[in-house]
């Protein structure tokens, strides 16, 4: 069983590995800030702690029930889809998908904290290093090649807004 100084470890590790996801997210105003990413990690690290203790407790030794902790895994999984998906949904209409990212590392999140969960704490650090590259290398290559990012040449702003005026003249200069 994992004691309580070991819970709080692998708890408090998961949320600050969050964190390393979330201040990307919250320097770039996105809707999804640090407390998410945080809450998120936290949350799947604790209920894989709390599952594997049950597991292996004395309850869960009856021979009339069976009990997977891996199964534990598939809904966290299914969950952090759900929360997903509803960062990338938009009103905009144009087809354009939104969010995408902060989906993905909102379900990079809840990997970090199932790997919390089961004492995988130098994998869980890699994972939320490797994401907060990610998430800043696609910058990084607009940067050096000087090329803009796709809400620029639609007109819009880092907050979503638009500007008709400047997204007219991008749209009207394309077709000339």
């Amino acid at each position: 069983m994992v004691d309580f100084p070991e819970f709080v470890l692998r708890t408090i590790f998961a949320g600050l590995c969050g964190l390393v996801i979330g201040l990307d997210r919250e320097i770039k105003n996105k809707p999804l800030g640090m407390r998410a990413y945080i809450l998120i990690a936290l949350g799947s690290a604790a209920l894989m702690v709390v599952t594997l203790n049950f597991s292996l407790s004395s309850i869960a030794n009856d021979s009339n029930m069976a009990i997977d902790p891996t199964r534990l895994i598939q809904g966290i999984v299914g969950g952090i889809g759900f929360l997903g998906a509803g960062s990338i949904m938009t009103t905009q209409d144009g087809g354009h998908l939104r969010g995408v990212a902060s989906g993905a590392a909102i379900w990079g999140a809840g990997a970090i904290g199932v790997a919390c969960g089961l004492g995988y704490l130098w994998e869980a650090a890699f994972i939320a290093v490797l994401i907060f590259v990610v998430l800043n290398l696609s910058n990084w290559f607009r940067r050096i090649t000087g090329t803009q990012p796709e809400e620029a040449v639609r007109g819009e702003s880092a907050a979503g807004d638009e500007h008709h005026q400047v997204g007219a003249a991008v749209t009207k200069g394309k077709g000339q």
